[in-house]
């Protein structure tokens, strides 16, 4: 059995213009007083000529790539449909996630999200999230507070002008559908199939005062499922910022501008669940 302690495959190829094995020979010789238990798991070090294999414990080996792959994979997991241009710790945690490894991992995966040019134009605005990195105490389960809201007018794809989506609070999981209207009925449809139909029915349901919210045909669909209706308002700011969140990271994905938004709107959900 391997010990916690890393175990490499080194190679002779180069990051920042030094070869990995001074890289890592430099690293031996600051924390001296470990060299002791190295030499005793020395065995694990296999020398091969190409690549580089890092191993954590019992885990399975993660592929170390060249530095002439690493844009290239960070472009796959940030830009590509199942990438959603998240920030640099998802880009990370995906390039983890499919076994790849190299020294400069989080810091490559930063600039490369600060200097995508998508994201930039799409400008993110700075939210509560960012400001307050503290997670709130929630006092409910998941599935069981939702908030919903319409994303529009877009200009119209194939016969759609709105997005309707609900996000749970607990989870962030998301369902969305593309709408040709922003009425009551859509909503009522949506909530019937969409929310009730597949993770049963919630406690609460978070809106703003948008008339297609507030009306008697919600107030009697609520009434007869038990669910109580919250205003937007009346919420903590922490909860409205989470539904904001994600209209904001849709509508980056989707790229409304565009006639074909509508076709985008399923690959950018996939996006999204894959990043939670």
């Amino acid at each position: 059995m391997n010990s916690p302690m890393s175990s490499f495959c080194i190679s002779t190829q180069l990051y920042h213009g030094l070869p990995i094995y001074v890289i890592m020979w430099q690293h031996l010789s600051s924390h001296r007083r470990h060299l002791g238990h190295t030499r005793r798991n020395s065995r694990a070090m296999p020398i091969i000529t190409f690549g580089m294999t890092l191993t954590f414990g019992d885990c399975a080996a993660t592929k170390c790539i060249f530095e002439t792959e690493i844009n290239s994979v960070l472009q796959f997991c940030h830009s590509t449909l199942g990438g959603g241009h998240y920030g640099s710790t998802q880009i990370a945690r995906k390039v983890l996630d499919c076994g790849l490894y190299w020294p400069t991992i989080f810091r490559e995966a930063h600039h490369f999200a600060s200097t995508c040019e998508r994201c930039q134009k799409a400008g993110m605005a700075m939210n509560q999230r960012h400001e307050m990195p503290q997670q709130p105490i929630l006092f409910c389960e998941v599935f069981e507070v939702w908030g919903i809201d319409f994303m529009g007018p877009f200009p119209v794809s194939n016969g759609y002008s709105y997005i309707l989506l609900a996000v749970d609070y607990v989870s962030r999981w998301v369902e969305a559908i593309a709408t040709r209207t922003n009425d009551t009925k859509v909503v009522v449809d949506f909530l019937k199939s969409n929310i009730f139909g597949r993770f049963g029915v919630p406690k609460a349901l978070i809106s703003d005062q948008g008339s297609h919210f507030c009306n008697r045909a919600m107030v009697s669909l609520l009434q007869k499922y038990g669910v109580a209706h919250r205003i937007a308002k009346h919420i903590t700011p922490e909860q409205t910022a989470k539904l904001r969140e994600i209209k904001q990271t849709l509508q980056k994905m989707t790229n409304p501008s565009k006639k074909d938004w509508s076709r985008l709107l399923k690959d950018a959900l996939w996006a999204h669940r894959m990043a939670y």
